[in-house]
C-alpha cells in the first residue's frame, strides 16, 4: 500500500519530468518554496534546501530541461479533490502577466508593454497563465499552463490554445473566466468547438452585440441573415429577460440579463449579456460604470452564481502579485529564452508545493499577528504556508540525490573570444495584427 502523501507523490513525478539537471532543479524548487523574497536566482543558493554551489543555479537555468507536455498533464492530475465548484462547474481563469526587460537588447522578440495610457511603454515579454480557481474567498489557485505570448501570436490566440488543451483533457463541465481583452472571436471561437466549456468574459462598456436574426421568408432568394438588430451595451433598447438582486458584503448587487445575443464575427456562439451594478447603502452606484459580462453557458444557472464566478476570477491577480513578491517571478534577467521559460515553470512548481502542503504545515504566525478563533478557523494564505514550508520540507525529505564534489572547472579555453551577441529590435504589434486571425 502506497503511504506517500500527495506532495511526496507530486515531487517524485516532477523529478522524473526533468530531462536534465533533475537533482539540482529539485533543490532549486525547494529553495524557491521557502525563500519568501527572491532578489535574483543565484541568491537562492543561500537557502537551506539548496545543497549545491551557487554556480549550479546558473547551470540549472542554462542547461536544465523539462518535458512541458508531461508537466501540464501532471499539473492537471494533481488538482486537489477539495477544489470547489460553483453551480456544478469547475472554474478556471486565464490572464497574462508582463515580464519587463527594458535593458535586454540581446533578448529576441521583445514587444512594447503598455500598462495604461498614463504609463510609458516598456520593452519585454508577456506570459499567459491558465489556472484553476480552488477555494472561494481565498487567493489560492492551481497553475495548469504557462506560455509565452510570442511575436507571431496575441494574448487571445495564446489563451485560446491553452483553453483548447484544457478542453481536450476530459469532458467535465468547466467555466473559463477572462477580462475584457479576451472578448473577441480569436479567443471565444474555441468555445464553438468545445461544447462542454463555457466562457465568462468581461465586455467593454461600449461593446456591441447582435440579436438573433429574423427568419427568412419562405421561397425568398439569398442566404439567410446571420444578424438581427444591434444591441449596444451603452444603451439597451429592449426589456431584460431576467433580473436578480443579492447582497454582497455591504453592497447590494443588481443583476440584469439579456438572452440570445452574439458577436458579429461569431454568430454561432449565442450567449447572455449580464449587467452587474454595485449599489451602496444609499442606493447610489459604488462604481462609475456597471460591469458587463458575456456568458455562453445554459440559462438555468442563476445570475448570482454567474456573477460570483467572475468575481472569483480576481484570485489570479492575487496569485500574480504573490509570485512576483515572494518567488521573484521576474527576477531572472537572463537573455536566454529557455532560461526564462524554465524559471517561470520553476516558480509555478514552487507554488504547487505550497498548494499541496497548505493543510499540513504548522501555523507559525508570530504572536503579534492576528489569530483566528478556534470555532471559526480560516484557511492559511500562501504567505502563511510559506512561513512554515522550511520546517515541513525538512521533515519530508527530498527525491533529489545528494551533491557530489566535482572539483573546480577549467573555465574558458585559452585564446577563446566569444562573438558579440546580436541585438534585436523591439517589436511593435499593430492593432490590425492583434485583432485579425493569422
Amino acid at each position: 500500500m502506497d503511504t506517500q502523501s500527495p506532495l511526496q507523490q507530486f515531487r517524485e513525478k516532477v523529478s522524473c519530468k526533468f530531462l536534465k539537471r533533475s537533482d539540482a532543479a529539485m533543490d532549486l524548487i525547494d529553495a524557491l518554496t521557502v525563500a519568501g523574497h527572491v532578489e535574483s536566482p543565484v541568491a537562492l543558493s543561500e537557502e537551506a534546501p539548496f545543497r549545491r554551489k551557487f554556480s549550479m543555479v546558473y547551470d540549472v537555468l542554462e542547461n536544465g530541461d523539462i518535458d512541458t507536455a508531461e508537466l501540464g498533464q501532471l499539473w492537471y492530475e494533481a488538482q486537489p479533490a477539495t477544489c470547489e465548484t460553483l453551480a456544478g462547474y469547475e472554474v478556471y481563469a486565464v490572464d497574462t502577466t508582463p515580464n519587463p526587460r527594458p535593458d535586454a537588447e540581446t533578448l529576441p522578440e521583445r514587444e512594447l508593454l503598455k500598462k495604461d495610457r498614463d504609463t510609458p511603454a516598456v520593452p519585454g515579454w508577456k506570459f499567459s497563465w491558465l489556472v484553476r480557481l480552488m477555494q472561494r474567498s481565498t487567493s489560492w489557485v492551481a497553475p495548469l499552463d504557462v506560455q509565452q505570448v510570442t511575436a507571431e501570436s496575441t494574448e487571445c490566440q495564446t489563451g485560446a490554445e491553452q483553453v483548447k488543451t484544457l478542453g481536450q483533457r476530459d469532458q467535465r463541465p468547466k467555466v473559463v473566466t477572462a477580462d475584457s481583452r479576451y472578448f473577441g472571436h480569436l479567443f471565444l471561437g474555441v468555445f464553438v468547438i468545445l461544447k462542454h466549456l463555457v466562457a465568462l468574459v468581461r465586455m467593454r462598456h461600449n461593446s456591441t452585440l447582435y440579436e438573433a436574426p429574423t427568419p427568412k421568408p419562405p421561397k425568398s432568394k439569398g442566404a439567410p441573415r446571420k444578424h438581427g438588430d444591434k444591441f449596444k451595451l451603452a444603451n439597451p433598447t429592449r426589456d431584460p429577460d431576467r433580473t436578480e438582486t443579492f447582497v454582497l458584503g455591504t453592497l447590494t448587487v443588481v443583476l440584469t440579463a439579456w438572452h440570445s445575443l452574439h458577436l458579429r464575427k461569431l454568430p454561432d456562439l449565442v450567449g447572455m449579456a449580464l449587467r452587474v451594478e454595485f449599489l451602496k447603502a444609499d442606493s447610489t452606484p459604488r462604481y462609475k460604470r456597471p460591469l458587463w459580462l458575456f456568458w455562453t453557458g445554459p440559462l438555468t444557472v442563476s445570475l448570482r452564481e454567474v456573477c460570483l464566478m467572475y468575481l472569483w476570477r480576481f484570485a489570479i491577480e492575487h496569485a500574480f502579485r504573490f509570485l512576483k513578491q515572494h518567488f521573484g517571478l521576474n527576477a531572472n534577467q537572463s537573455t536566454n529564452p529557455d532560461s526564462i521559460h524554465l524559471w517561470m515553470r520553476l516558480c509555478a512548481l514552487a507554488y504547487w508545493q505550497l498548494v499541496l502542503m497548505r493543510n499540513e504545515v504548522e501555523d507559525l504566525r508570530p504572536p503579534w499577528h492576528s489569530h483566528p478563533r478556534p470555532e471559526n478557523p480560516r484557511p492559511l494564505t500562501p504567505g502563511q504556508v510559506q512561513r512554515g514550508a522550511l520546517r515541513f520540507l525538512t521533515r519530508l525529505g527530498t527525491p533529489a540525490s545528494s551533491p557530489r564534489p566535482a572539483g573546480k572547472g577549467h573555465g574558458r579555453a585559452s585564446g577563446y573570444h566569444p562573438q558579440p551577441r546580436k541585438r534585436h529590435p523591439v517589436l511593435i504589434k499593430s492593432q490590425k495584427q492583434a485583432t485579425s486571425a493569422p
